[in-house]
């Protein structure tokens, strides 16, 4: 498998919302509260959201091919600290993941890695000082994979329903 990384280009648009799709509906499918419910046009929503920051926020998109067919995406941007950040903890200039995601039937051949490690490089050179980001608590897979490459958590929110 010969996979290259390269920065999104507009023209990959549609596949992009259609790799968006295929994550909205697997974070759906582990939700184990039944909780998560995409809107139809949720795909496209979160795709031109993931455009947007990227660009207001110096970021960039990557994508990863096989043969000319995109296989996974990951995103993103430089923030800031907010005020509360600011008081509490150290300074840092932070980098932010909005979204990584591999097709299934590629996973489990370094992808996922050579993605994220783009991305590292990336923030490295903005001047970005940690990296940030949410996973959704049922995708242990995920959790796994970011903890095997150094990342731990930071911060847990935890919810109840009310009846």
């Amino acid at each position: 498998m010969n996979i290259l990384i390269r920065e999104f280009l507009s023209q990959d648009k549609p596949v992009l919302i259609s790799l968006m799709e295929d994550f909205n509906e697997y974070i759906q499918s582990i939700d184990d509260k039944n909780r998560t419910n995409y809107k139809p046009n949720a795909s496209e929503y979160f795709t031109d959201k993931m455009i947007r920051l990227s660009k207001e926020k110096k970021g960039i998109i990557l994508v990863a091919s096989n043969q000319d067919k995109i296989v996974g995406f990951i995103s993103g941007y430089i923030d800031e600290q907010d005020e509360d950040e600011k008081m509490e903890t150290i300074s840092a200039i932070p980098g932010v993941i909005g979204e990584l995601f591999v097709l299934e039937e590629y996973r489990g051949h370094s992808i996922g890695k050579q993605l994220l490690n783009k991305m590292e490089e990336y923030l490295n050179s903005k001047g970005c000082t940690i990296i940030r980001f949410a996973v959704f608590s049922p995708n242990t897979s995920a959790l796994k994979f970011y903890e095997h490459l150094g990342y731990s958590q930071r911060v847990i929110y935890v919810m109840k329903e009310l009846k």
